[in-house]
This record gives C-alpha cells, sequence and structure tokens, in this order.
C-alpha cells in the first residue's frame, strides 16, 4: 500500500525490495533546550538531499533516490 502521510510518494527503488518504509531519514530539527535536557520537538525538516536508508533491505541514498517514479508495486 502506498503512503499518504509524511512519506508520501516514496518507495524503496531496489528492484527486489520496493518497500513503502520505513525509512531511516537525516533531519534537521529545532527543540528548545534546558540545562536539564530537552523539551518537545518544535520543528524537523528534511529535503531532497538528506540521507535516507530503506529499513527493510538497508538500501541507501537521498530522499530523492526514494521518490516514487510513476507507478511502482
Amino acid at each position: 500500500m502506498s503512503n499518504t502521510n509524511c512519506l508520501e510518494g516514496m518507495q524503496c527503488p531496489d528492484e527486489e525490495c520496493k518497500s513503502y518504509g520505513p525509512f531511516r531519514i537525516e533531519v534537521v530539527t529545532v527543540v528548545t533546550m534546558y540545562d536539564n535536557g530537552s523539551g518537545n520537538t518544535e520543528d524537523m525538516d528534511w529535503g531532497d538531499d538528506s540521507f535516507c536508508e530503506c529499513k527493510e533491505c538497508r538500501l541507501s541514498g537521498k530522499v530523492k533516490d526514494f521518490q516514487a517514479k510513476g507507478e511502482m508495486t
């Protein structure tokens, strides 16, 4: 089943895997940091050039490499 939320349009490009995730993605995040630890994450973002790895087959590349091209099954 294809993704319809945060990972919409993403699929592992490996011809044998074709997993829809989950994926390990490098993100940039903003948190409120206190002396005794952090609070809630306030903002999190990634882009086309962020590192991405399929948790199923461990194929890695950039997020743009995991963008589904046309109809993938």
